[in-house]
């Protein structure tokens, strides 16, 4: 059996796709498995056990003839007995479209005409349902194409694989939590006043707890100010910036617990099955908050949550979970 899964980016939609590689290997563990993702996010997949090869897609080949014959070439290298689209757009879509598959499949409700690429169109899925369980229902209706036999419990979400990690870097001291306050969409980010205000509670209780700021290389906002935080005292410390991928995962893998906004090192820490206390605003925990291990959402109490849009005048849902609920919520954790 040799299976294409398809699911480009972002970070926190291709770590909710890997109990479906899970749930894939351990019923056909002879099975050749390929997966086609963006550059931005190869590194989390990249020697992964479960895979024989990952292809890279960029952007980039679209502005560059050479560099798109080559990913052609590359992704049409095997025969696949079946490809399935986790992404659901057209940009995935015309993936799907060029592999050479026996079998190309997604949900009929995909957006952006994906659709029109698969010659398996799967009934609609509730966009209620939580992301990991639709992968995983919709990895359950493709493989029952080729093995209409298969039966598998994925009501039980199948444990994450990881392939091998970076050792931490020498300056993580433990024992420690990390912080995450940004995210790709600004109306999910917690303010700053907010941020400080929880870490003079949390030293304060917790004065032999390291905390750990993360964030990405182009957040100059967030870099900028956990460094005026950093250089405060010596238990705090930025890292934005500074990680690989894969140093990302070691780093939340050790921790005593993860403070998040709705962003993807947040299902880092829920494949880890890491504590984890998540804030939601402007989107729904019902679809894409954490989903393994013990975690606890602190949800916005306002009627406009969530609203799902990306910029807000107000930013007033996040501006309603208060530093004082959210250190309550860590102290069940940290005891």
């Amino acid at each position: 059996m040799k299976i294409l899964l398809i699911k480009l980016s972002a970070l926190g939609d291709v770590i909710q796709t890997l109990p479906s590689l899970t749930l894939i290997k351990e019923n056909y563990p002879q099975s050749i498995v390929d997966w086609v993702v963006d550059e931005r996010n190869a590194e989390v997949l990249t020697g992964h056990p479960y895979l024989r090869k990952v292809v890279i897609f960029s952007k980039e080949i679209f502005k560059n003839p050479a560099k798109f014959v080559s990913f052609i070439r590359r992704l049409r290298e095997q025969k696949y007995d079946l490809a399935i689209d986790y992404q659901g757009l057209f940009k995935s879509g015309m993936v799907i479209g060029l592999a050479k598959a026996k079998l190309k499949v997604g949900f009929e409700n995909h957006r952006e005409l994906s659709p029109l690429f698969y010659n398996v169109r799967l009934t609609a899925y509730d966009p209620e349902i939580h992301a990991v369980r639709r992968y995983l229902n919709l990895t359950f209706q493709a493989v029952r194409l080729l093995d209409p036999d298969f039966s598998s419990d994925i009501e039980t979400i199948p444990e994450v694989v990881w392939p091998s990690l970076s050792p931490p870097q020498n300056l993580i001291e433990k024992p420690y939590i990390v912080f995450i306050p940004s995210a790709r969409w600004e109306t999910k980010w917690w303010i700053f006043d907010y941020w400080e205000r929880l870490i003079e509670l949390t030293l304060s209780t917790y004065p032999g707890l390291r905390i750990y700021i993360t964030g990405g290389p182009k957040e100059e906002t967030l870099k900028n100010w956990a460094k005026m935080i950093e250089n405060k005292g010596e238990a705090v410390k930025s890292l934005v910036g500074t990680l690989s991928l894969k140093e990302l995962v070691r780093l939340i893998k050790e921790s005593q617990l993860v403070v998040t906004v709705d962003t993807g090192p947040m299902h880092l820490a829920s494949a880890l099955k890491i504590p984890t206390v998540a804030l939601f605003g402007p989107t729904s925990p019902l679809r894409t908050g954490p989903w393994g291990g013990r975690f606890k959402v602190l949800k916005s109490p306002l009627d406009c949550s969530p609203c799902f849009k990306k910029k807000c005048r107000h930013w007033d849902c996040m501006k309603a979970i208060l530093p004082e609920q959210v250190f309550q919520t860590m102290k069940e954790f940290l005891g």
